[in-house]
């Protein structure tokens, strides 16, 4: 059955900002540039913004930079 459609889930808790910036470790001047420039999801509520738990999780891991080692120059 599809979570999203499971009439017994219980919806995710919203975060305030500051728990937001707590769970990220992050300072709210950065959540606050982050969600201008859409890469962290939110709502509004009236003139509060909230976050879902999951979003925040998702976006770190479309931030997350993953390398390779360096490849040796050919000689």
């Amino acid at each position: 059955m599809n979570p999203q459609t499971d009439p017994n889930r219980r919806p995710e808790p919203l975060l305030t900002e500051l728990e937001a910036c707590e769970f990220l470790r992050i300072r709210p001047r950065q959540l606050y540039a982050w969600r201008k420039q859409g890469l962290i999801p939110f709502v509004r509520i009236s003139r509060s913004v909230r976050y879902r738990r999951g979003e925040l999780e998702a976006a770190l891991d479309a931030m997350s930079v993953r390398g390779s080692a360096p490849k040796s120059a050919d000689r």
